[in-house]
């Protein structure tokens, strides 16, 4: 993982703000379960992380046993008009942060009422790098 992001983690991180690592048997499930791949770095930092976030940042991912975020509101938007190629790791309210997948990698900000997306980010690490530096300076 990018050598940024896992400083920010680990300056700032507190007891239980993530999961814990995943199982690749646990994501193959999630993906197949939503027919898609998952993008190389995010499938790295669920690997690592499961799921969760610092400084008030809560990324979506895989809980093991206990199920998984992304798996639950990827569905729920889906049911709303997300695209199929898209899954939510992050629910802001009224819209959500979403991940292009498969071989796509941009990041984007996906508005359920009017059903559109805005791509912000190339890829996961610039969204992640990007969004904990704000949590870190706001916190």
């Amino acid at each position: 993982m990018n050598n940024m992001i896992n400083k920010m983690i680990d300056n700032y991180k507190e007891d239980k703000d993530f999961y814990g690592p995943i199982q690749e048997e646990y994501i193959t499930l999630v993906e197949d379960e939503l027919k898609v791949s998952f993008p190389d770095q995010y499938k790295e930092f669920v690997r690592n992380y499961g799921s969760g976030g610092i400084c008030g940042v809560n990324v979506l991912g895989i809980e093991g046993e206990l199920g998984s975020s992304v798996l639950l509101n990827t569905k729920r938007y889906r049911q709303l008009g997300l695209p199929k190629d898209l899954i939510v790791i992050e629910d802001l309210g009224e819209f959500v942060v979403c991940s292009k997948t498969g071989s796509k990698t941009s990041v984007l900000y996906w508005n359920r009422f009017q059903k559109q997306g805005t791509v912000m980010y190339e890829n996961f690490y610039e969204y992640l790098f990007d969004t904990f530096k704000e949590a870190i300076d706001n916190w």
